[in-house]
């Protein structure tokens, strides 16, 4: 989760000087995050599909070496369609690691899969917060942005040496895709649920307000309030701090409370926060709106898997769709926020992620509703 981390963090602080460099307007800059998640859903959705046939254990570790050798290639990157190359090979890494974490945690522990979900997904933030703090610093003290990207290979490779040797949960039983769709609805019966729609939207804002805040965030405080390169690590640092908090946080109150009851008031929290970003002129107020963001937008992901995994038919293929749905949101509002940007400014473009979150309180409402309609279902 770290390693993963630090393929979205470091480009996000690197994300001015990679502008700079390469001579980026904002919607070209945008398209690299988006190129990134694209890349990610596809690596994500054969990853989910073969890992349920063949086990987890080969297409985690070849994730990773993904990830290191997709680094490594954007610190070497001469030109802008090398680097899309190149970090859309992070994404493929990325993509399976997405697909197949969060399953073997929930596999490995079904009866409290709220809490570990949250706790493993705790240290995602943890990663932003060191590379994007690590990464600030060094841009700071003039070194090269590419020297940034070629610290964290290491870790990766490392973690696949790592997950290649791990016993894992025995593979899926069926060996054979479908013959034809009524044994397809038959084996994905959750296609038929309400339950996994409401939660495909869900994801789908909840992790494009997530990306938006994680790879504009930095780039946001640096041309909007024309900060230092510093600055920006710190932004996304103090964001990754506190969506580490909101993660532990929730990993206890999941056990209180209903899960859908938290995200709506959380959903509620991060509209707010996210709001008086759009309109803040000092970095200080900009750094706590942000923390606030993070400590919010920490629940969805995934508690999310976790409403998932509770209320629906476990498998790997379900664990993909709803993070392809995630990875979706993240692609458009990355590109998004940088073309509106470009027309209005970015602060306009910012302002996507609380509408987004606006409605996202109507969708925790509904899958509130839903899942205590299948409860009493279920009951009787």
């Amino acid at each position: 989760m770290v390693g993963f981390a630090t393929a979205i963090a470091v480009p996000s602080v690197c994300l001015e000087r990679l502008g700079e460099e390469f001579e980026l307007d904002l919607t070209a800059r945008g398209l690299l995050g988006s190129l990134r998640m694209a890349a990610l859903v596809a690596g994500l959705l054969c990853s989910g599909y073969f890992a349920d046939r063949f086990g987890k254990r080969p297409f985690l570790a070849a994730g990773m070496i993904c990830v290191a050798a997709g680094m490594a290639a954007t610190a070497g990157a001469g030109g802008y369609v090398a680097l899309l190359l190149a970090q859309a090979l992070v994404g493929v890494g990325c993509g399976a690691l997405e697909a197949l974490l969060n399953p073997l945690i929930a596999e490995l522990n079904p009866r409290t899969a709220a809490r570990d979900l949250n706790v493993v997904n705790a240290l995602f933030a943890v990663g932003l917060l060191v590379a994007a703090v690590l990464t600030g610093e060094l841009l700071q003290a003039g070194v090269s942005w590419r020297v940034a990207f070629l610290i964290w290979p290491p870790l990766s490779v490392a973690a696949a040496v790592l997950l290649a040797g791990r016993g894992y949960p025995a593979a899926g039983q069926a060996q054979l895709p479908p013959a034809d769709t009524a044994e397809a609805l038959a084996r994905y019966g959750f296609l038929r649920s309400p339950i996994f729609w409401t939660l495909m939207v869900a994801m789908f804002l909840g992790g494009g307000t997530e990306f938006g805040m994680t790879g504009w965030s930095a780039n946001y405080v640096e041309e909007v309030l024309q900060v230092s390169t510093r600055s920006g690590g710190w932004t996304i640092a103090f964001y990754g701090l506190f969506m580490a908090l909101g993660r532990l946080a929730t990993g206890a109150l999941v056990t209180r409370m209903p899960a859908t009851r938290l995200m709506l008031f959380s959903a509620l929290g991060c509209a707010v926060a996210t709001g008086v970003l759009c309109g803040v002129q000092d970095l200080y107020t900009a750094w706590t709106m942000l923390a606030f963001g993070g400590l919010f937008i920490a629940c969805f992901w995934p508690t999310l898997l976790a409403v998932a995994s509770e209320h629906l038919e476990h498998s790997s293929a379900l664990f993909a769709l709803l993070a392809a749905s995630g990875i979706a949101g993240c692609t458009v509002f990355s590109w998004l926020i940088g073309a509106v940007g470009d027309w209005a400014g970015l602060r306009v473009g910012m302002g996507l992620l609380p509408v987004a979150m606006v409605v996202q309180v109507g969708v925790m409402w509904w899958l509130g509703r839903e899942v205590t309609g299948a409860q009493r279902r279920a009951g009787h």
